[in-house]
């Protein structure tokens, strides 16, 4: 059965203040400039195999970079570095196929290469080409990740402490009480199977492994910290500072976060999905997205969608890499900075921009002697000035800390007192 899944976003571009969000406009993708960034960020070959001239390809390339960059900077190329010092190739290959059954990404490492494969179809029913989805390329990129971590870490070693976790329930079936242990019955096919279902499901759906089980530990939440341990272990480019795959375990709102959020969840100001996640560093993108969420329902969408606007957005098809589901996804403009964590001085930046869409005098400020922002830029310490003199972001009356990240517990403070100020 079709599956339909409506993903609505917010499109702008913020021009005036040097911030980008989801762009408002659909610019071309510059294709050969795009693998070029992707060969020099990652160091992995990208081939487009029997090139097809009426065939567009962009898309395939946006899926590539959209999930290369959901993983920590210097992971990626960690990895292919290693293997190109041992003569081992690391190749994306981009396939044209004609069975929309075949649109998924595969991935196949042997002596000389390591291969992801990722496939392209004509014609298709919602457009002129569809592609394989994120989804199904980060399921492959997670074999190629886990791959690694088994020769640094241990394969053996790693796998008996999964093991020790599973409490007796054995690789290759599906009984019951297998659904305490395995995130599903294909991470209970194997070891390396698990592995790279759990990969791939904090990076795509983080909220949905957090909230099992009513948001309390399980025995998944279990492996993912282990599996967490081991890539700490196994990355120069990984620290504990990092909080890899923090944001899919279960958290609780810190005690002087917590009426502020409980205020925000009656108020339905925060959206289901970001249920349960408190303590990680939030992105921009979650920040834009939570900033207009809230901006709309202080204002109503008519008047929302007036002073904002929205994009028109294109539909494609893409498939679940497991169960073969096809979807019909949002295609918008896409910027891989979306998925870097935000800063103090960005979020100044930020609120600046939406108040001066909202008729507020963002000129209205009086001049504080914060003892770090010395390196900021003057017109960047006007924004700073902003937030500060209306208690939308507050320093310790010393410091401000503008290239600190934020946590989402902190965001939600923010964002209260951005709502009460509108």
């Amino acid at each position: 059965m079709m599956k339909i899944r409506i993903i609505l976003i917010i499109s702008l571009l913020i021009c005036f203040f040097s911030i980008q969000a989801y762009g408002a406009t659909e610019e071309p993708v510059n294709a050969d400039k795009l693998i070029d960034d992707l060969e020099s960020t990652y160091g992995i070959k990208v081939t487009i195999q029997d090139k097809d001239d009426n065939i567009n390809y962009n898309d395939c390339l946006i899926v590539l970079d959209k999930g290369l960059s959901r993983f920590p900077d210097g992971l990626i190329k960690e990895i292919t570095d290693y293997y190109t010092k041992k003569g081992i190739s690391i190749n994306i290959i981009i396939n044209e196929t004609e069975k929309i059954s075949d649109l998924f990404s595969e991935y196949v490492m042997s002596d000389e290469s390591a291969n992801i494969y990722i496939n392209t179809l004509q014609n298709s029913l919602y457009r002129n080409s569809c592609v394989a989805s994120e989804e199904g390329f980060v399921y492959g990129i997670g074999h190629f990740i886990s791959d690694y971590i088994f020769k640094i870490y241990g394969y053996d070693k790693l796998r008996n402490e999964f093991e020790n976790l599973n409490s007796g329930y054995n690789y290759g079936t599906w009984e019951k009480g297998y659904e305490n242990v395995f995130l599903n019955k294909h991470s209970a096919s194997s070891f390396k199977e698990e592995v790279a279902n759990i990969i791939w499901y904090i990076e795509i759906h983080p909220d949905k492994l957090r909230n099992i089980n009513n948001g309390n530990f399980t025995v998944i939440h279990k492996k993912i910290e282990l599996l967490s341990n081991a890539a700490e272990q196994s990355f120069s480019s990984i620290t504990k500072e990092t909080n890899l795959w923090n944001e899919a375990l279960p958290q609780k709102p810190d005690e002087w976060a917590r009426e502020t959020i409980e205020k925000m969840k009656s108020a339905s100001l925060i959206p289901e999905e970001y249920e349960g996640i408190y303590r990680s560093y939030i992105t921009k993108k979650d920040f834009y997205n939570l900033t207009f969420n809230i901006i709309e329902k202080k204002i109503g969408k008519e008047r929302f969608s007036n002073i904002f606007g929205i994009v028109e957005k294109e539909e494609y098809t893409s498939l679940d890499p497991l169960k073969g589901e096809v979807y019909v996804d949002i295609d918008v403009n896409y910027d891989a900075e979306e998925d870097n964590y935000i800063t103090r001085l960005e979020i100044a930046k930020f609120f600046g921009y939406v108040s001066n869409k909202l008729n507020k005098d963002i000129s209205d400020y009086k001049i504080a002697e914060f003892d770090d922002i010395s390196s900021v830029s003057e017109s960047e310490k006007l924004f700073i000035y902003y937030v500060s003199s209306n208690g939308l972001l507050k320093g310790n009356g010393i410091s401000f800390k503008p290239f600190e990240n934020c946590t989402y517990q902190e965001s939600y403070l923010m964002l209260m007192r951005l709502y009460n100020f509108l």
